[in-house]
């Protein structure tokens, strides 16, 4: 199904299927200025396509590769409707790797995009790129209306499970980045418009900060990864165990020293 909400010049799809609320989540596209900001996940693409053919569009932007952000590329390149993503995006798009199974669950399998590109050049709309949450990670600026459509850069403020690619220095860095730009508007992928924008970012960047020397000075001391995630980060949760371990605290622990170029502390095995 899809949600609308209409925000002044934005219109937010929020995107979402049984499977995926039963865990708990949701993402969005948005519209803007004839501009379609990233295209769904898999299993709502009948709904997607239908919204490609009922809205007039000047083309899509895609923010990152992930799944629920580009599920769609395929259909939107199939329909000749011009595309704008970073040549790493399309790179993975085109061969995208198998997902775990609690990603298939949630989002359901992408198609591999198969047809040509029509190039787009956004006029108004400023892709920029900040890592962290993914290599390839963008979000979309729009600096007429000081309005930056945020993708994964927020999520939440104090976010306590990573993939093992995520990097919380670029994160830390990014965060920066979009708060020296003075937004007015931040429309995050899943959280929708949030009510206190710069309050919320920099809350952020705070916390994400304090957990990067929390986690340092604890990995010094030579204490195991799990115990760091622990004391930090509090016990497991369901994540940890859908996901095997690969949307979990000790990642976001592992990814912390890795970028550092720490030793990994050895398991201390529980």
């Amino acid at each position: 199904m899809i949600r609308i909400e209409r925000h002044e010049d934005v219109v937010r799809f929020a995107m979402s299927t049984r499977r995926s609320r039963l865990a708990g989540m949701s993402a969005s596209a948005y519209l803007v200025g004839g501009v379609l900001i990233d295209c769904g996940f898999p299993d709502v693409a009948h709904e997607v396509d239908r919204l490609l053919q009922q809205e007039t569009l000047r083309g899509v932007i895609v923010t990152h590769a992930h799944e629920d952000h580009a599920g769609n590329v395929e259909a939107v390149a199939r329909r000749g409707i011009a595309l704008l993503a970073h040549p790493d995006t399309l790179a993975y798009a085109r061969a995208p790797a198998r997902l775990p199974m609690y990603r298939r669950f949630t989002w359901g399998e992408p198609s591999p995009l198969r047809s040509a590109i029509v190039s787009f050049e956004p006029e108004g709309l400023v892709l920029l790129h900040t890592p962290g949450h993914s290599p390839d990670h963008h979000v979309v600026w729009d600096a007429s209306t000081r309005t930056l459509f945020s993708s994964d850069l927020f999520i939440g403020v104090k976010v306590r499970v990573a993939h093992h690619s995520e990097r919380p220095r670029e994160l830390v860095a990014s965060l920066r980045r979009v708060l020296a730009l003075d937004p007015a508007r931040v429309f995050d992928a899943h959280r929708g418009l949030l009510p206190t924008p710069q309050e919320s970012l920099r809350a952020k960047l705070a916390w994400t900060e304090e957990l990067i020397g929390r986690v340092e000075a604890l990995a010094d001391t030579g204490m195991p990864v799990e115990r760091i995630a622990r004391a930090v980060l509090g016990a497991r949760d369901a994540n940890d165990f859908v996901s095997i371990g690969e949307y979990s605290r000790i990642n976001l622990v592992r990814a912390v020293l890795a970028e550092a170029g720490a030793r990994v502390p050895a398991s201390d095995g529980h």
